[in-house]
């Protein structure tokens, strides 16, 4: 009779020699249930763009991905200042708030990485940091208000004067023809 630990006996091949204490039947379940996830996570990427994404995966926060839009978003707004600029159609002092906004953006981020070393949170978090940067902002949006309205209310004076033009070449022609 051949006994299941023999050269001979294939059997001794695939079985795996069984654990004799507690622990060891918990580390072998743990060991078993890694290597599930490790399959099932190759498995269940996800292609976003050209990087393969997993969305269970933890390491994935609202912030990150923020950051990286905030980044990236830089790039089409300097693209609008450039044609902006370039077709000079805009008030100035509309074009001046766009330009403010990079100040905005440039005293946002040394904020924000201050805040995290120095407080260990997000700028969102520091009251004094964030009420200070979101003031550039307010600034922002008031050069851009206040400078289309200067450029309407330019405008309707403009169609004013014209119209009145119009209406005064009108009635000297008719005395003129009389």
């Amino acid at each position: 009779m051949l006994s299941l630990h023999s050269p001979w006996c294939t059997a001794s091949l695939t079985r795996l020699p069984q654990p004799k204490t507690r622990n060891q039947k918990r580390n072998a379940f743990s060991t078993t249930v890694q290597r599930r996830r490790v399959r099932s996570f190759n498995v269940n990427k996800i292609r976003c763009g050209l990087l393969p994404v997993d969305p269970w995966a933890p390491t994935i926060d609202s912030q990150s991905i923020a950051s990286q839009l905030f980044a990236v978003s830089l790039f089409p707004y300097l693209g609008f200042l450039y044609f902006i600029t370039k077709s000079k159609t805009a008030p100035k002092l509309t074009l001046f708030g766009f330009y403010f906004l990079l100040a905005f953006v440039g005293a946002t981020i040394p904020a924000g990485i201050y805040a995290k070393l120095h407080y260990g949170t997000s700028l969102s978090n520091v009251d004094w940091l964030h009420g200070s940067a979101e003031s550039l902002l307010t600034l922002t949006n008031l050069f851009i208000v206040l400078g289309l309205r200067e450029a309407l209310r330019k405008l309707k004076d403009d169609s004013k004067k014209t119209t009145s033009d119009q209406i005064t070449s009108d009635s000297k022609e008719k005395s003129m023809s009389s």
